[in-house]
């Protein structure tokens, strides 16, 4: 009984120890198992990941600035642009002057010639026929209205077989013609000539001269006005309105004052004195109601309310 117990036990014992090297074969020629490991959560932003994620918003802020410059460089060119189309309205206004002016200078310029041409005509002296001699006598006739005369030679006549007395022959000496002033006329024809050639500086100072020299002259009211012109060409308001105002004051019945108050008005309206210009135009109004000049002060005036309502 003793024996058959004790076979049992060691029989277990071989079997366990066969188990147990069974099992660490298999263990070590299996591979060894990855341990799956759970999805890591996100630790919470720390203090300093907060400060840099603002420094960031901060400075995007400069993608901000950048569009509001944009905007602003919109406004400025629209802005540019608006000043560039009244500045191309006033150069076209100026061009119409400057093309009226430029009718006004040709049409007295045609008067002139006139004028010129019709003097000459009367100027010119035609020489009279000399007149047959009476009775041998071999006097000559005086022309008349002339300052010196050439007498013809007396021939040698024969009177009752006898020859007269020696022949008289009186010659008059022609007189060299000294050089002659220079005339008004021939002063503001000058002038004026520099003034058709667009040289305003140069007619500026001539003009002036001239009114200095003659200014109670025949043209002095009209070079006044070519002087104020010529300063309204330059766009210098300032002397222009000087010189119109002379006009005004110093020629009253100049046929010129109308077109020189008009011309003050628009000085002022350039230098965007509104009040002053109106004053004038209203003074034109009431001086020469029925003129082309109060037409053209009439608009000037609408003009100007239109920029005192804005």
């Amino acid at each position: 009984m003793q024996r058959t117990l004790l076979s049992s036990a060691l029989l277990a014992v071989l079997s366990l120890g066969l188990a147990t090297q069974s099992i660490a074969q298999e263990a070590a020629t299996t591979k060894p198992v990855k341990s799956i490991k759970a999805p890591a959560i996100p630790a919470p932003p720390t203090t300093k990941e907060r400060v840099e994620r603002l420094e960031r918003l901060v400075n995007s802020r400069g993608l901000v600035d950048i569009l509001l410059r944009l905007e602003n460089l919109q406004k400025d060119v629209q802005t540019i642009q608006g000043d560039n189309e009244v500045q191309m309205h006033k150069l076209d206004e100026l061009r119409k002057r400057q093309r009226e002016l430029y009718i006004d200078i040709d049409r007295r310029l045609l008067q002139l010639e006139r004028k010129q041409t019709t003097q000459s005509a009367v100027a010119v002296d035609t020489p009279p026929p000399l007149p047959a001699t009476k009775g041998g006598t071999g006097k000559a006739a005086v022309a008349p209205g002339s300052d010196k005369s050439v007498a013809a030679p007396i021939s040698k006549t024969v009177v009752g077989g006898k020859p007269t007395s020696g022949t008289r022959t009186a010659v008059a000496a022609k007189e060299v013609p000294n050089p002659q002033p220079e005339t008004e006329q021939q002063a503001y024809q000058k002038a004026f000539d520099l003034l058709r050639e667009l040289r305003y500086d140069k007619a500026g100072l001539a003009f002036r001269s001239f009114i200095e020299k003659y200014p109670d002259g025949r043209y002095a009211h009209i070079a006044q006005y070519w002087l104020a012109e010529a300063s309204y060409a330059q766009r210098d308001f300032k002397t222009a309105i000087v010189d119109y105002q002379k006009l005004i004051d110093n020629y009253p019945g100049s046929p010129k004052r109308a077109e020189a108050m008009l011309k003050i008005g628009y000085s002022y309206y350039e230098l965007k004195d509104y009040p002053k210009a109106q004053a004038m135009l209203e003074q034109l109004l009431a001086s020469y109601p029925r003129t082309t000049e109060a037409g053209q002060a009439q608009n000037l005036l609408q003009k100007i309310k239109i920029n005192n309502a804005s």
